[in-house]
């Protein structure tokens, strides 16, 4: 099981790169409840990335009751506040 966190610029590439995590070694509960959010975050995701800052932060705080240990969706859910406050930097 593993989801996605992020595009990222390595150093010797010209384009972003995908990365993932793995989350199948993670507690029962922890994967249920994101399994649970899978369709949510991925809907998320697209917001986010289409610039869609206002929608994407209420479904990742969303995210965040149903499982408040998602760090990766909170962490998501602070971007989109800011972004949508300041613009992309």
């Amino acid at each position: 099981m593993c989801r996605f966190l992020d595009r990222v610029t390595v150093k010797g590439k010209k384009s972003a790169v995908s990365v993932f995590k793995i989350y199948d070694a993670e507690t029962e509960q922890s994967i249920e409840l994101k399994q649970e959010t899978a369709a949510e975050f991925k809907k998320c995701l697209e917001f986010y990335f289409e610039q869609n800052f206002t929608e994407a932060q209420k479904l990742f705080s969303k995210i965040c009751e149903t499982n408040s240990q998602d760090k990766l969706a909170a962490i998501y859910c602070q971007r989109s506040l800011k972004n949508g406050m300041y613009g992309v930097p």
